[in-house]
């Protein structure tokens, strides 16, 4: 559909459920200039944004094979999606705490003069894999955000950092009994390699503000920080401090996700 016949039929569909620009921005969470110029006739939206805009109103923008410009409202097969944004919440704190608990491990090790023993080998194994297997179903839950946004950047990114995250974990486990000296080129290129990850991802994120918001900006923020932080290397400390809050913003994001498609299934009974 071109203009101006798209923004009629916003403005119609809108009006239909007497809502007002700005209970529109609350709902879809696009910035109300956006819809106002949408309206107006002034730009053709991209796709991704008008679907955002007919889910807030309760129905889907869809091509008729026929009629190009026919409008439909249908159902989704949303508690499908909504369980794995649920599971990806889950996943994404309990690889906060594995995550955390590696990371004291090699500082402990770092600041000390005691060997890594055979038991706790088999203990770093054991968190290193259940870290590696809790990402790769919470970046899951950023697949389908990718999906449901069509944010190609966002796919990529976080089968990028699934990769990265694993890669990691291996190179942790198998540079387990290395010294300072061993340790010190392949840590500097997984950091820098991890970090080009990172910083596509934060900007995949930033490209969910139509979306989701003001959560999607903050976790896109905190990730290019990380990510610029562990290529520079010398910086890395940063990133530590930073992934924290960064990963406790991205599960509220995809909590976030959850509600939206809540909202929305709400909206289509």
């Amino acid at each position: 559909m071109q203009q101006p016949e798209l923004g009629q039929q916003l403005a119609a569909l809108r009006k239909q459920q007497n809502l007002t620009q700005e209970e529109l921005v609350e709902k879809s969470h696009v910035s109300v200039r956006t819809i106002q110029r949408i309206e107006a006739g002034e730009v053709l939206p991209r796709l991704s944004t008008v679907k955002i805009l007919w889910r807030a109103l309760g129905a889907e923008y869809t091509f008729n094979t026929t009629h190009p410009t026919h409008m439909q409202t249908v159902h989704h097969p949303q508690h499908q999606h909504q369980q794995q944004l649920l599971v990806a919440v889950v996943a994404g704190a309990v690889y906060l705490v594995f995550e955390l608990a590696l990371t004291a491990m090699d500082l402990a090790w770092l600041t000390s003069s005691d060997n890594r023993t055979e038991g706790l080998r088999w203990i770093y194994i054991t968190l290193t894999a259940g870290m590696i297997g809790a990402y790769v179903l919470f970046a899951r839950g950023f697949l389908l955000l990718a999906r449901l946004f069509e944010n190609k950047l966002l796919t990529v990114a976080a089968v990028l950092m699934m990769l990265a995250v694993a890669a990691s974990g291996f190179v942790d486990v198998a540079m387990f009994r290395a010294s300072m000296e061993e340790l010190s080129l392949p840590y500097v290129i997984l950091a820098i390699v991890v970090g080009i990850c990172s910083l596509l991802f934060g900007i995949a994120l930033l490209r969910l503000q139509d979306g989701m918001g003001g959560l999607a900006k903050v976790a896109g923020i905190l990730e290019i920080v990380m990510g610029c932080a562990l290529i520079t290397v010398l910086l890395f400390f940063i990133a530590l401090a930073v992934v924290i809050p960064a990963t406790v913003v991205e599960i509220l994001l995809l909590y976030h996700g959850y509600e939206y498609l809540s909202k929305s299934r709400t909206q289509l009974a």
